[in-house]
């Protein structure tokens, strides 16, 4: 007996002027993320990265949640002062 395919948790957003379904990611180890962003993105990357999605506001707070969570473990992989440091030194 095949047993039954469980669905991603989906959310609706808008694209292009059309409303479309979503998936919503599984979680993932912080530890394996941030090596993964370590080895491919500069330190001043991950700054310019977090400065944006820091300003960036959705109305899904789900999805809004989830972005200031990234946004904080970027913060928190430089630490605030070299943060701060990093986004003046790129310009932001």
């Amino acid at each position: 007996m095949k047993s039954k395919r469980k669905r991603p948790e989906t959310y609706e957003a808008e694209h292009g002027g059309k409303k479309v379904r979503v998936t919503v990611p599984e979680a993932i180890d912080e530890g394996n993320l941030a090596a993964a962003l370590k080895d491919n993105l500069s330190p001043q990357a991950v700054a310019a990265i977090a400065a944006y999605l820091t300003a960036a506001r959705v109305k899904n707070r789900q999805v809004q949640r989830q972005i200031e969570w990234f946004a904080g473990m970027l913060v928190d992989m430089l630490g605030v002062d070299e943060f701060n440091r990093l986004v003046d030194e790129v310009g932001l």
